[in-house]
């Protein structure tokens, strides 16, 4: 009588053990799981209210290249690292001389010379604003990855993403020093670069701006690089930067202002010295869900070019 108990007793809880799973699976299939309360709303993110945005886009160039590389703008003149080709076109679109590059660039700057300074994965040349090669640097060992300039009073600073540091060099191409962003600050790791977006620039009282991606900041370093200040703001929302490293692309415009380019939800913005949200240039919407960050370059009016990747163009974007 006992076992018979014991047997009916057991069962019951074998029963009551398949209910629950049982309810538990369907419960947790896809089309019966309630909403995660926790869940990134990408959309609401991705909307930006039109009154932020003060900038339209007035034209754009097809590229004539399979892979883009940098931007930059000077003298009227829009400067162009595309496959293994250097190209400069005139603010119509115009080409005015295309030449060959002996490897593909990522990067480059014009200096006031009108000199081009192009940076290659491991190695920093000068050209002349006719094409030609003027000089190249030694090679940087085979980690390095050159993915942006910056020019001061005869000094070349590289952004090398594969290095996690920022390289001197002579405006002749010596090499001069490296530096990675490490400080005696608690918790300081330096230059955070998960992925190949590393940028820097010089504003107009010539101070040197680096990215570091991974932290979303921008640092200001002297020239032999120790850390003054910086500006960090770890957000979503549209006046701060999120995902795993941002801004992927930087320029610096004639105020001192930051215009920023970011990926993962592309969008151009521009923010004030101070690092407070200014305007939006570009929001999500202008471009490919999921798409590459655009290449940024501005002149002195504060038109920007914009390099976009996935259309394979250059679209410029005016003051309303």
């Amino acid at each position: 009588m006992k076992k018979s108990v014991i047997y009916i007793f057991l069962s019951l809880i074998v029963v009551i053990i398949l209910v629950i799973v049982i309810g538990d699976f369907r419960s947790t299939r896809p089309d019966r799981m309630s909403a995660n309360p926790f869940k990134l709303n990408l959309d609401r993110i991705k909307s930006v209210d039109p009154n932020l945005v003060t900038y339209q886009e007035t034209r754009n160039y097809r590229i004539n290249a399979r892979k883009a590389g940098g931007i930059a703008v000077s003298g009227e003149k829009i400067y162009l690292a595309a496959d293994t080709f250097l190209q400069v076109f005139d603010y119509a679109g115009k080409q005015i001389f295309k030449v060959s590059l002996p490897e593909p660039a990522g990067c480059l700057e014009v200096n006031p010379q009108e000199d081009i300074i192009i940076g290659f994965r491991n190695v920093v040349a000068l050209y002349s604003s006719a094409g030609e090669e003027k000089w190249r640097s030694d090679p940087l060992d085979e980690r390095a990855v050159i993915t942006a300039l910056a020019l001061k009073d005869g000094t070349i600073f590289a952004a090398d993403a594969g290095n996690r540091s920022v390289h001197r060099f002579t405006d002749e191409g010596t090499y001069v020093d490296s530096f990675e962003g490490k400080t005696s600050i608690e918790g300081n790791h330096g230059f955070i670069v998960p992925s190949p977006y590393f940028d820097l620039g010089v504003n107009p009282e010539g101070e040197l701006w680096v990215v570091n991606p991974g932290k979303h900041a921008l640092e200001n370093y002297t020239d032999e690089g120790n850390l003054r200040s910086f500006l960090e703001n770890i957000s979503p929302e549209i006046d701060g930067f999120s995902g795993c490293c941002n801004p992927a692309h930087i320029a610096i415009m004639a105020d001192g202002s930051f215009l920023t380019s970011e990926k993962g939800i592309p969008r151009i913005k521009i923010h004030e010295a101070s690092g407070k949200l200014s305007t939006v240039v570009a929001p999500p919407d202008k471009f490919t869900e999921d798409g590459e960050a655009p290449d940024v370059a501005v002149d002195e009016e504060g038109i920007v070019y914009a390099l976009d990747y996935d259309r394979n163009m250059i679209r410029i974007f005016e003051p309303k």
